[in-house]
């Protein structure tokens, strides 16, 4: 199992729609893990394996601040909505393999999308 980390490198604020559609361009379909880390609920994982659909960053309207997370697949779908997002940051892989995005809100609460492998059918 390799591990993953924060880069050292967050995504400016200014830069955050044209980061996040390109993100969600390279990754499409790849299978994820969303966990939920905060103070008051510890860390929980919110799904798992669902396909990339995409991510957005929402600057005005009523969601202003917030980043929009969506997987599914054909018979699942899952919207997962950042509030007062302050914070993205590249995760990375021992190879410098882009393997996910972190985020942060303004509360603190930390989500993390990452990237699974899918086991490796074995015939026999």
């Amino acid at each position: 199992m390799q591990s993953t980390q924060l880069s050292s490198r967050d995504v400016s604020p200014e830069s955050w729609n044209e980061f996040l559609k390109d993100f969600s361009k390279r990754n499409e379909n790849k299978p994820t893990r969303l966990e939920a880390v905060g103070f008051e609920v510890g860390a929980q994982v919110l799904e798992k394996s669902l396909p990339l659909v995409g991510v957005s960053y929402e600057p005005k309207g009523s969601e202003a601040g917030s980043v929009e997370i969506i997987l599914g697949g054909d018979s699942r779908q899952m919207e997962h909505l950042v509030l007062h997002t302050t914070r993205i940051t590249p995760l990375t892989g021992n190879h410098g393999v882009e393997d996910g995005l972190g985020f942060e809100s303004e509360d603190g609460t930390r989500t993390l999308l990452i990237f699974e492998e899918l086991p490796e059918l074995t015939s026999g």
